[in-house]
C-alpha cells in the first residue's frame, strides 16, 4: 500500500453510504473515528434489531457489524439481511478470532472478517476489494440501464417502422387493421391514384415515391378532424371516418376529387395533376370484410373512369355477382386439390342410324350430394391458372372409365393446354396405363382458338395430336369470324355447330340457311358435322333435313355419371 493508492481508495469510499453496527459505545466511538477517515456518510446502530430496521428503510453500500450483540447478534443479523438482499457487501468487525464464527459468516455470504483493533493495512486490503466490486456492480448496472434504454429505443423505433409506411411515414395497413377494431369508425375510403403506373414509367420510381410523399403531406394537412389517414400498399391511401353519415360521405368524396382538380402536386420542378378513384365501404366487425368491400367499390369506380367514387352496397347486383365469383375461386381450388371433379358422359347420336356414335366427356364438380355445372368452376380455374389441372383430371378419369369399353369419346381442351406443351407426354403415359388407342378419342377446341396470337404454335400442337391418331373437332362453330380457310390448316375431323343456331332453327329461317351452308362446306372438306343443343324432336328432324351427321342434346340424353345406351 502506498500513499497514492490510499488516497485513491479514500476518494472512492467518500461516496459510499455505510451502516456501522456496534453495541459497545466506547468501541463504536473509537471505530467511528477510524472509519471517518474513509467514509463521509456513516449511520450507526447499537444492536442487530436496530440495524435491521435501518437497513429496511435505507439502501447502504456497505454494512459493518460486530458479532456479539444483544437481541440480534451479528450472525443472526447477516442471516436475516441475506434472506432478501444477497448483494450488499457485509463486513464483520470482531475482537474474536473464532473459527466457528468465521465459518458461519462465510456460510451467510460475508465479504470480509476484520479483527479488532483495526489496522490500516488489513482494512485497506479488504475495503479495496469491496470498493472494486461496488464499482464493477455500478458499472454493470449502468451498462444494463443503458442497454435497456437502447433496447427500448430500438423497440420503439421498430414498432414505429412496423406500424408506419417507409416513404410517407403515415400509419400503414397493420396499424389500420388494429385501428379498425376500435369502436367509432363507421366508413372507410380506399383512395387509389389514377394511372400511377404511368408516372412510374415516365419519371422513374424515385420520382414516383416523392409524388406519394407529397400527396401524403397534402392529404395529411387537409384531413378531416374526425378522420385518420393511412398509406397502404402501392399507390393507395385509406381514410377512416367517425360519426359519418352517408350524405357526408358523398360530400367528402366529391371534395377530395374537386380539391385535387384544383391543386397540382409539385415535385422538384414538375407539377402533376393527381386524380383518385375512391372505393367506400361501411366498417364491419370483420376488418377483412371491410377492406374487401372497399376493393369491390374501388373496382366499380375504376370501371367508370378516373375521378370517380363508388360506395359498396351488398344489395347491388354487380357487387353480389363479384362476391359470388370470388367465393367460387376458393371452391374451385378445393374441387381440384381434393379431387372432387368427376367425368360425366353425354351421348352423341348418328342421325342416319339412330345409334349412339360416341360420348362427350364433361366435367362436373361434386360437393356433398350437389353436382356443380362447369360454368361455375371453369372461369375461376382459368383465373387461378388451374385449367390444365381440370383437363388432366378429365383425361385421366375418362381413359380409366373407357379402358374396358369400346366406345369412342371426346374431351374438351383449351388454348392453355396446347400452349403448355404437356399433352403429348401426358397422353402417351395415360394411353399406356389404360390401353386406350388414340383413334377412339376426339379433342374438342373452341373455334376462336384459331384467332389467338399463338395461332401457329397451337395449330402445330393440334396437328401433332392428329398425327398420333387422335381426332380433332371445332366446338361452337359459327360464333366467331368463321373462316374455313383457317380451319384447313388444322385438318379437322368434326365441326360442332354452335347451339345458338340450332336452338333457333324453329324460329328463324336464316339460321336454317346458315346451318345448311356450314353442312355443305363441311361435306366438301370431308368433315363430319355435329349439332349440339338438340332439345326436342322438331329440332332433331330439322337438323336431319339439313344433313347434319350427329346430334347431341337433352333430346338424345343428358350428361350422366354412367353411359346411356
Amino acid at each position: 500500500m502506498n500513499k497514492e493508492h490510499l488516497q485513491n481508495l479514500i476518494k472512492n469510499t467518500k461516496k459510499l453510504n455505510i451502516l456501522y453496527v456496534e453495541d459497545d459505545k466506547i468501541a463504536r466511538d473509537s471505530t467511528l473515528r477510524f472509519l471517518e477517515t474513509f467514509f463521509l456518510k456513516i449511520d450507526t446502530a447499537f444492536d442487530g434489531e436496530h440495524a435491521y430496521v435501518k437497513k429496511s428503510l435505507k439502501k447502504y453500500d456497505i454494512i459493518i457489524t460486530d458479532i456479539n450483540m444483544p437481541k440480534l447478534n451479528g450472525i443472526e443479523l447477516i442471516k436475516k439481511i441475506r434472506e432478501n438482499d444477497a448483494s450488499t457487501p457485509i463486513l464483520i468487525l470482531s475482537a474474536y478470532d473464532d473459527r466457528d464464527y468465521f465459518i458461519e459468516s462465510i456460510k451467510f455470504g460475508v465479504d470480509g472478517y476484520i479483527l479488532k483493533p483495526l489496522e490500516l493495512e488489513q482494512f485497506y486490503l479488504i475495503i479495496s476489494k469491496i470498493v472494486k466490486r461496488i464499482e464493477l456492480d455500478k458499472a454493470l448496472l449502468e451498462y444494463q440501464h443503458n442497454l435497456e434504454k437502447k433496447v427500448e429505443e430500438q423497440i420503439r423505433d421498430l414498432r414505429h417502422k412496423y406500424y408506419h409506411e417507409f416513404y410517407t411515414d403515415l400509419p400503414n395497413s397493420q396499424k389500420l387493421q388494429e385501428d379498425l377494431l376500435e369502436k367509432g369508425f363507421n366508413y372507410l375510403l380506399l383512395l387509389d391514384i389514377s394511372h400511377f403506373s404511368t408516372i412510374n414509367k415516365e419519371y422513374g420510381r424515385v420520382f414516383a415515391n416523392n409524388v406519394l410523399v407529397r400527396t401524403a403531406r397534402i392529404l395529411e394537412h387537409h384531413i378531416h378532424k374526425k378522420a385518420r389517414l393511412y398509406k397502404i400498399e402501392s399507390d393507395r391511401f385509406v381514410i377512416v371516418l367517425k360519426d359519418a353519415s352517408i350524405e357526408s360521405i358523398h360530400d367528402y368524396c366529391k371534395q377530395i376529387v374537386a380539391f385535387f382538380d384544383n391543386k397540382n402536386v409539385k415535385v422538384d420542378e414538375a407539377e402533376l395533376n393527381i386524380t383518385f378513384n375512391i372505393g367506400v365501404a361501411k366498417v364491419q366487425d370483420d376488418t377483412t370484410e371491410t377492406l374487401i368491400n372497399s376493393e369491390y367499390a374501388l373496382d366499380k369506380s375504376k370501371s367508370l373512369g378516373s375521378r370517380q367514387y363508388e360506395i359498396f352496397d351488398e344489395n347491388i347486383s354487380c357487387f353480389k355477382d363479384e362476391k359470388e365469383a370470388i367465393r367460387w375461386l376458393e371452391t374451385t381450388r378445393t374441387l381440384i386439390l381434393e379431387d372432387k371433379i368427376e367425368a360425366y358422359f353425354q351421348p352423341i347420336q348418328d342421325t342416319q342410324t339412330g345409334e349412339i356414335f360416341k360420348y362427350e366427356v364433361l366435367a362436373r364438380g361434386i360437393i356433398d350430394d350437389r353436382v356443380i355445372a362447369p360454368i361455375f368452376f371453369i372461369p375461376p380455374a382459368e383465373k387461378l391458372g388451374l385449367i390444365t389441372s381440370i383437363t388432366k383430371i378429365i383425361i385421366n378419369k375418362s381413359f380409366e372409365f373407357f379402358q374396358d369399353k369400346t366406345h369412342q369419346f371426346s374431351i374438351n381442351i383449351t388454348e392453355r393446354d396446347l400452349l403448355e406443351g404437356y399433352m403429348v407426354g401426358f397422353l402417351n403415359e395415360r394411353m399406356a396405363m389404360y390401353n386406350i388407342i388414340p383413334s377412339r378419342v376426339t379433342f374438342e377446341i373452341l373455334e376462336n382458338i384459331t384467332l389467338i396470337e399463338n395461332n401457329e404454335k397451337i395449330i402445330k400442337q393440334l396437328n401433332i395430336l392428329r398425327e398420333m391418331g387422335f381426332k380433332i373437332s371445332i366446338d361452337d362453330f359459327g360464333t366467331e369470324n368463321s373462316n374455313f380457310s383457317r380451319l384447313l390448316e388444322i385438318n379437322l375431323d368434326f365441326i360442332k355447330i354452335d347451339g345458338l343456331f340450332i336452338k333457333n332453327l324453329k324460329k328463324d329461317s336464316r339460321n336454317k340457311t346458315i346451318t345448311k351452308a356450314i353442312v355443305n362446306l363441311s361435306k366438301t372438306l370431308g368433315v363430319k358435322t355435329i349439332a349440339e343443343f338438340v332439345e326436342d324432336e322438331e329440332i332433331y328432324n330439322i337438323i336431319k333435313e339439313c344433313g347434319i351427321d350427329y346430334a347431341q342434346g337433352y333430346y338424345i340424353g343428358k350428361p350422366e355419371a354412367v353411359l346411356i345406351s
